[in-house]
């Protein structure tokens, strides 16, 4: 059997545990949590155990933080009981110091103190919060059922209260734009999570959009489009020392043919991230020019670490810079540095 585990870095490996729709007191018009996660049954304790049990085995000894998560409903919407018997579950390899940690996944609006006691007694170190956008306009189209301002009160008590904190972003849903993702993005800066995903909104079958796309009334972001926009959120996140640590649906959380249409790649995450440091280069090449420099065969050194992000796929990102200054010849070479510069 082949585990697919949630890396959250070399170091950190997440094991998933799907609680399908738990919790969710809505619909929202992009979701169809049985379809998403394949799972349709009600996660009982000891299958609980077992997914542990088989996840352990296959984790390599290198890894230094081993975390649950509880991913797919509204964990703290559960009535108080099952919280109870899912985190009880898990306690004794926390108490053993086999698993560190637990995070869940969950709504802003069902954030209270009373709820924050239970995740505390038993080892919740991150809540993620789905936000999706701090427009009014979006939540409401969307269905959410909560409003920005229980966004910033769930965050500012999960920070008071001691919890890591998660926000989950989805620029592209109805009532979406530009600008009103790119200020999404602003109003997260401002609370300061440790973590952050980007998931661009895609049409799944069996949802309320797909009926909206279906009758011409939402238009999804393209690809190309996703890429752009989340580029320049991606950037807004990293540069204010906020962790990203997904961008684009994850391959493990769709069954088949689950896509009806909409911004999904396997490598949408390489994508955003590309696209973000053909902009530092861009800005290098831009900078030189700007103070002179009017050759037409430019050399110039990029970071190791990030090597190929920088490139591109295909070297796209080469290709784009040469044509947009008219060089002759965009040249480049690796080093062990932390900014590009030109040669």
């Amino acid at each position: 059997m082949i585990f697919k585990f949630y890396i959250m870095s070399k170091k950190q490996i997440t094991i998933p545990v799907f609680i399908p729709h738990s919790g969710c007191p809505h619909c929202c018009v992009f979701c169809n949590q049985w379809r998403v996660t394949g799972v349709s049954d009600k996660v009982s304790s000891e299958s609980l155990h077992g997914t542990v049990e088989s996840y352990l085995s296959a984790i390599p000894e290198t890894v230094e933080k081993i975390e649950i998560a509880f991913f797919g409903g509204s964990f703290t919407a559960i009535p108080a009981g099952e919280q109870i018997e899912y985190l009880s579950a898990v306690q004794s390899y926390i108490d053993r110091g086999i698993i560190d940690s637990v995070r869940i996944s969950t709504r802003p609006d069902y954030i209270d103190r009373k709820k924050l006691a239970i995740l505390k007694k038993y080892h919740v170190e991150t809540v993620e919060l789905g936000v999706q956008s701090f427009s009014d306009e979006v939540l409401e189209a969307s269905g959410r059922g909560h409003s920005s301002a229980n966004v910033t009160d769930a965050v500012l008590l999960l920070k008071e209260s001691g919890f890591r904190v998660g926000i989950q972003l989805m620029p592209g849903l109805p009532s979406d734009s530009y600008e009103r993702s790119i200020n999404s993005a602003a109003r997260t800066v401002e609370l300061l999570p440790d973590d952050v995903r980007i998931y661009p909104a895609v049409i799944l079958k069996d949802t309320a959009m797909e009926k909206l796309f279906n009758e011409n009334k939402f238009v999804p972001l393209t690809i190309e489009g996703a890429v752009d926009l989340c580029s320049v959120m991606y950037g807004m996140f990293i540069e204010k020392g906020i962790n990203v640590i997904r961008m684009g649906l994850h391959p493990m959380d769709l069954s088949g043919g689950n896509v009806v249409a909409g911004p999904y790649h396997v490598a949408l995450g390489f994508m955003i991230k590309s696209r973000y440091k053909r902009g530092i280069l861009e800005n290098v090449i831009k900078n030189s020019i700007d103070a002179g420099n009017a050759e037409k065969n430019i050399s110039i050194i990029i970071p190791d670490k990030m090597k190929e992000e920088f490139i591109g796929m295909k070297k796209e990102n080469i290709y784009y810079l040469k044509d947009k200054f008219s060089l002759t010849a965009l040249n480049y070479t690796i080093g062990n540095i932390e900014n590009p510069r030109i040669l």
